[in-house]
């Protein structure tokens, strides 16, 4: 049968390997960094390379720095994405306080966990210090809401 071929199945862990993405990490990286976390040297892996210790040492070294930068990243997106702030003055009511909230997250179309029994138990729980006998606020009250409509007083 001329012109036709037969594709034979993968079946190495190297050839495995070579098929898999690793985000930001060469091949070569990764499986370095994969030596390192089950206890290998350096020097044991690049004889297991083929390659020098001081290769494997640059190579580890720009891994671990690829990581660490797309780990900031992540950071710095989160905190500007994902994070709505509201402040309750001073003098609000307590039973304000939760519609305040929600109308806040209703100006980003954000569904809030958390209801308005839940936001006052939260209030209460955690800043009673906060709160006059008379069931006012007596300083500003700052909660902090998420995408997914996680709230935190913080």
């Amino acid at each position: 049968m001329k012109g036709n071929t037969i594709q034979k199945p993968v079946d190495t862990a190297a050839e495995r390997l070579s098929e898999k993405s690793y985000g930001f990490l060469s091949e070569r990286q990764f499986r370095i960094l994969s030596l390192r976390s089950r206890g290998y040297t350096q020097l044991e892996i690049a004889k297991e390379l083929h390659t020098s210790r001081a290769n494997v040492s640059m190579l580890e070294g720009r891994a671990r720095k690829r990581i660490e930068l797309a780990r900031q990243t992540l950071k710095v997106f989160e905190e500007c994405q994902t994070h709505h702030v509201i402040t309750i003055e001073p003098s609000t009511r307590l039973q304000k306080i939760p519609m305040d909230v929600l109308l806040e997250a209703d100006k980003f179309q954000i569904h809030m966990r958390s209801n308005m029994v839940e936001i006052l138990r939260m209030v209460k729980k955690q800043k009673p210090d906060l709160l006059s006998p008379d069931g006012k606020t007596v300083e500003k009250i700052t909660f902090d809401f998420n995408e997914r409509g996680k709230l935190s007083l913080l």
